[in-house]
Formats: structure tokens, sequence, C-alpha cells
């Protein structure tokens, strides 16, 4: 698994602000209209587009560091094969002699 990515934390965490905020703003339609939940319901979908949304960029942002992450462990293993190979030429030599 990947180590967390604080850019994504950054990101839900302000998502997380702007749900608080809504939720809020609905709060006070709700008080305000006095029964009338058209009001209310809009709120709930805008608040319902908001989340989404944040959720769908989360997702991108995790699915491009997980190709990332992907990227540099194959990196990390040709390297490796690499270091496995030079040392294995190296057994049995004498590396005083040219």
């Amino acid at each position: 698994m990947a180590a967390e990515d604080p850019i994504a934390h950054n990101e839900l965490d302000a998502l997380t602000r702007r749900v608080e905020a809504v939720e809020d703003r609905v709060e006070a339609l709700q008080v305000q209209s006095g029964g009338n939940f058209a009001a209310v319901i809009e709120g709930q979908a805008a608040l319902r587009r908001e989340v989404r949304d944040g959720f769908t960029k989360v997702n991108a942002r995790f699915d491009a560091l997980e190709t990332k992450f992907e990227a540099l462990e194959t990196k990390m293993d040709r390297n490796q094969a690499q270091i496995v190979e030079l040392l294995t030429a190296l057994v049995g030599k004498n590396l005083n002699e040219n």
C-alpha cells in the first residue's frame, strides 16, 4: 500500500470543511424557510454534488499516485536486478589484479 498522501489529505480536509459549510447553510435554510422544504432539498442536492465531485478528484489523485508508485517499484526492481548482476560478475575475481 502506498504511503499516505498529504495532498489527498488536504483535499479531504477541504472537502469536509465544504460539506460542513453546506450543512450549516442547509440548517439556516430550514430555519429561514419555516417549513419550505424545497430549499432544503436543493441544499442537499448541492451537497451531494460537491461530495461526489470531491471524491472524484480524490480518486483521480489516488489513481495517479498509484501509477507513479507502480512505476517506481518497477524501476527499483530493474536497478536491484542490475546490482545483483554486477555483484555476481565480481564473485571470485581478485579486485587487486588489472
